[in-house]
């Protein structure tokens, strides 16, 4: 953040800090997405439920066979998988340079696709958000930077609720190049099964979830989009994750239900979760003195530039008033006499000044007399009042 303006960069370690609280009694509860809208945030009626035009699917007389897969990569989470269904990625960084969260806390890029391809769920990374309005503000005017723009790590956008979050961020970043035609259906709704999930000690929040609709290579979906947002003191926001699921909507019944009870299934493990805290606090601590380094950085910065500012206008000022500033070698004192070229001194309190560098000192003893410096603050070589 932009030196003496910004707050001190103090990060978060939300998403493992609100799963290891979980993580005695992680497996979410059975579904109650049919509850009286209760949930956090500003809700309204839900207009249209993907389910509610169709009959509930019976139980399916076939079974499905249910593999328990673990995370490849730090072994961080165990999730059951449907039988040929294929995993992809796991506790990895988002694969954005910029995104402060995976230079200190570990990200989550996860996905488990149908064996046609067609139906899918996982998780989508995490970022940090700021309002640009409250940039402009710290730095009183002098950042005006545009929604979508990027500071330090931090995604610029003004805070959101579900629904715009699901509209801006992940319908225009995570799934642009996938989700052809977007349509939230209806309005966002609580799901009481997340407040375990929530954070402690935040200013505001959303949970819940959005039913959409798109398109896929021409198949019309359906799909779900889950997700917790949290803001910090109206500085921060970001999300304890965002998952969803999605189906073509010739067999969205079947394949939702075994979909959500596999994202139900995901289980953090409690080893990962002691060392991945101890690492992403050290992390931080580390991230932090660069943020203050840059903090230092850019004070100078600031400082240069309000000198160079003050420098213009002194300037500026001799000129009209005809006037020269000296500084004796000497004794180092300043003192601003009628504009000529030369000047010199006894030490006395008494000058001689002339527009001709040679000129002969008007004096019976000339001993003492010295010569002053003219002082330019525009001069490169100007290194201030000494």
């Amino acid at each position: 953040m932009k030196g003496k303006y910004y707050f001190t960069f103090v990060l978060f370690f939300i998403f493992i800090i609100s799963f290891n609280a979980s993580c005695n009694d992680n497996q979410v509860p059975k579904d109650q997405r049919q509850g009286n809208n209760q949930g956090s945030g500003d809700y309204r009626d839900y207009e249209h439920d993907i389910t509610s035009d169709k009959k509930k699917p019976s139980k399916n007389q076939k079974g499905i066979f249910l593999s328990t897969y673990r995370e490849q990569q730090q072994g961080a989470f165990t999730i059951f998988i449907p039988k040929g269904w294929k995993a992809e990625g796991g506790m990895i960084p988002s694969g954005v340079e910029w995104n402060v969260v995976d230079l200190v806390e570990n990200n989550i890029r996860f996905r488990v696709t149908s064996p046609d391809g067609n139906s899918f769920f996982g998780w989508y990374p995490r970022f940090y958000f700021q309002d640009p309005a409250i940039v402009a503000q710290s730095s009183m005017g002098i950042l005006q930077k545009r929604q979508g723009e990027v500071l330090n790590g931090v995604w610029l956008y003004p805070y959101m609720n579900i629904e715009d979050y699901v509209r801006n961020i992940v319908f225009v970043h995570f799934a642009a190049n996938e989700f052809q035609n977007p349509r939230i259906l209806g309005r966002a709704q609580p799901a009481p099964e997340l407040k375990q999930w929530i954070p402690q000690n935040i200013s505001h929040h959303y949970s819940g979830y959005v039913n959409f609709e798109c398109t896929i290579n021409g198949t019309p979906m359906y799909g779900r989009i889950y997700t917790i947002i949290y803001n910090i003191q109206d500085i921060l926001w970001s999300t304890v994750g965002t998952w969803g699921l999605v189906a073509p909507k010739s067999r969205w019944a079947e394949d939702e239900r075994i979909m959500e009870t596999s994202i139900r299934s995901f289980t953090l493990d409690p080893q990962w979760v002691k060392r991945a805290s101890a690492a992403q606090r050290e992390r931080g601590q580390k991230y932090n003195e660069i943020i203050r380094q840059m903090n230092q950085i850019d004070q100078e910065i600031q400082r240069n530039r309000a000198q160079t500012n003050s420098d213009i206008m002194h300037e500026g000022y001799k000129f009209l008033t005809s006037q020269i500033e000296t500084r004796d070698p000497e004794t180092n004192e300043v003192r601003y006499l009628p504009s000529y070229t030369s000047a010199y001194t006894d030490g006395k309190g008494n000058y001689f000044l002339s527009d001709s560098d040679d000129a002969s000192i008007p004096s019976e003893n000339k001993t003492g007399w010295r010569k002053l410096d003219i002082v330019n603050r525009l001069d490169p070589g100007y290194k201030g009042e000494k």
